[in-house]
């Protein structure tokens, strides 16, 4: 992942990434600084596949809300730009969706690190989405066989830890991740 400066006479902003290349990066503002990270990769689709084949089974039996898959833009504010790996709103969140993606805050995010990713996904961005109003936000690491989960309610820079057994969403209490069949996907 590559920081670019902020432009010389103010910080970046989500109409600045319009000329953007279509290139496969990731474009993502964060408190106006620009960050570009390239596609993710396969180990890291897979997991990502598993975490979201299990919200589409549970949301055709319980319709509580939609689930998305990247890329989807997230609009946190005018200097903060996301495309987390998966995102739920609620059905009263629906008139936030658009083909342009989620304007404001998703109840429930989830992302899967990567080794370019990483280090941002646990700070910056972890404060980042409790501090616009993300209630839940996991950072799935298949490399470590672990979730780090954050809660707006419990909200503290240190998350919690979940290394084994099943982890049961506070957000959307049927999405239920057993550690092990999550992890085996991956290569």
């Amino acid at each position: 992942m590559v920081a670019l400066p902020f432009p010389i006479d103010r910080p970046w902003k989500i109409e600045d990434l319009a000329d953007m290349p279509d290139d496969g990066q990731r474009y993502e503002l964060l408190q106006g600084e620009l960050f570009v990270s390239p596609a993710p990769g396969g180990n890291h689709q897979l997991v990502l596949g598993e975490l979201y084949g299990q919200f589409f089974v549970l949301l055709k039996k319980h319709a509580v809300g939609r689930a998305v898959v990247a890329p989807c833009d997230v609009r946190l504010s005018p200097n903060d730009l996301v495309q987390p790996d998966l995102i739920f709103f609620r059905n009263e969140q629906t008139q936030q969706f658009s083909n342009k993606g989620f304007n404001g805050a998703p109840a429930f995010v989830i992302e899967v690190i990567s080794p370019s990713t990483g280090s941002y996904d646990r700070g910056r961005k972890a404060a980042l989405y409790i501090q616009w109003g993300v209630e839940e936000y996991w950072i799935v690491d298949p490399d470590k066989k672990r979730i780090l989960v954050h809660t707006a309610a419990e909200y503290t820079s240190m998350p919690k830890i979940v290394t084994s057994g099943i982890i049961v969403s506070s957000v959307v209490p049927e999405y239920a991740i057993n550690l092990v069949e999550l992890f085996a996907v991956g290569i």
